[in-house]
């Protein structure tokens, strides 16, 4: 699926702490997974990614997920490894599409991690 043309700024630090801060584990499908907010390395990978997530028979799952992309690419990058974790038989092609076309979905109708105070800050200061 071609990536639209989505205007989209990088999250900001202050997120990227709370999440990492608030969000160390969360389960898929009854399957326990460590998040770890930093880009996957291009060995543990094989090769460049966004995102990685382990296999549900691994002793110690883990997902990994780069917190330094835009929001929309954040976005699909967590709902792709959210899928792997509860499906991971699923082609990783078909996971993207799936990722991408629920993303889409819901950046149209307005979903945005950053909340509505520092919105209207910013609406307030560019006023």
């Amino acid at each position: 699926m071609k990536k639209p043309a989505i205007e989209s700024c990088k999250l900001p630090a202050k997120k990227v702490r709370e999440l990492r801060k608030n969000i160390r584990f969360q389960d898929f499908c009854g399957r326990r997974y460590k998040i770890v907010w930093k880009k996957p390395t291009k060995e543990l990978a094989g090769g460049d990614a966004w995102g990685l997530c382990d296999d549900p028979t691994a002793p110690e799952k883990t997902i990994h997920i780069s917190p330094h992309l835009d929001e929309y690419d954040f976005l699909t990058t967590c709902l792709d490894e959210a899928i792997h974790g509860c499906n991971f038989s699923l082609d990783n092609d078909h996971v993207a599409e799936i990722a991408d076309s629920i993303g889409l979905f819901l950046w149209k109708i307005g979903f945005r991690l950053n909340n509505d105070d520092e919105r209207n800050t910013r609406k307030t200061n560019q006023s």
